[in-house]
């Protein structure tokens, strides 16, 4: 799985947890071990914790390793490490091996079944991990979690969350009245492949509803940051679609941006790359 992608799955995901982490900073956290000015330890062990579950949720995707509840407790332990509770005692463990149970089918029947068959077993098992609470905290955390390896085992995009708002109140709803449908039938609205999520963090540490059309232009800059963090080859047609504003504006973002020495190019306009310096 592409690293990248990864980290901005875990980024989203923890935003929705509280954490400020943006995509820069868990990117020099992860690969150089450099922890940000301002940002709590509790935060900052969070995004760890999480990273080296996704690194165990993609290597079994990968390798096609049956689910158990030993296992997703394991999953759940490296995950929710930094909670502090004992993740081998859940609430309802039969709920727990009935929702294994159902990964397992889905995964026998994986070939047989259509990419939107696939997507909707990814997403039945993120409501009733949500529905279940299987644990004091972190329920939502592992929902994503345990979605984005299905999603991964069968070679689909993974998703991320693109509207944190919508997101909370329909998952809300849906675990209140116990009926998944009313999650899975929202899910393309408030769920999209990873590259078409920028994260959930703005530059400036604030958590938001990603809603382009409502974003003042200050914010498109610090977006624009975030974008190609994790996009350096984005064009300028790229990022205005993204972004749901003009290719003129966003080409003056970027003069501004590189004027501020925020931003580098490098190589020509076909073929070079963005390089972010923040």
């Amino acid at each position: 799985m592409d690293k990248q992608k990864q980290y901005l799955l875990i980024t989203n995901s923890t935003a929705l947890a509280g954490s400020t982490l943006t995509l820069g900073q868990n990117t020099r956290l992860f690969d150089e071990g450099i922890s940000s000015e301002g940002k709590t330890i509790a935060e900052q062990l969070l995004n760890l914790d999480l990273k080296t579950a996704y690194d165990a949720a993609v290597k079994d995707a990968e390798n096609h390793q049956m689910w158990s509840s030993y296992r997703v407790k394991t999953l759940a332990g490296k995950a929710l490490k930094s909670y502090g509770f004992d993740f081998n005692t859940v609430h309802g463990e039969s709920a727990l091996q009935d929702l294994c149970h159902e990964a397992n089918e889905a995964r026998m029947h994986s070939r047989t079944l259509k990419e939107e068959g696939l997507y909707a077993a990814s997403f039945a098992i993120h409501f009733r991990a949500s529905q279940a609470k299987f644990w004091p905290e972190g329920n939502d955390i592992m929902a994503r979690l345990l979605m984005n390896m299905l999603q991964i085992e069968f070679g689909l995009e993974p998703l991320s969350v693109k509207d944190a708002e919508e997101y909370k109140k329909v998952l809300e709803a849906a675990v209140s009245e116990g009926n998944a449908e009313i999650f899975t039938s929202r899910v393309s609205k408030i769920l999209a492949p990873v590259e078409k999520c920028p994260q959930l963090v703005s530059s400036t540490g604030s958590t938001h509803s990603i809603n382009p059309a409502h974003e003042a232009p200050i914010k498109n800059s610090a977006r624009i940051l975030d974008i190609l963090t994790l996009h350096p080859r984005y064009t300028t047609e790229d990022l205005a679609e993204v972004l749901q504003i003009s290719a003129k504006g966003v080409e003056k973002h970027l003069a501004k941006l590189k004027k501020s020495g925020a931003l580098l190019r490098i190589g020509p306009d076909k073929g070079g790359h963005w390089l972010v310096k923040k």
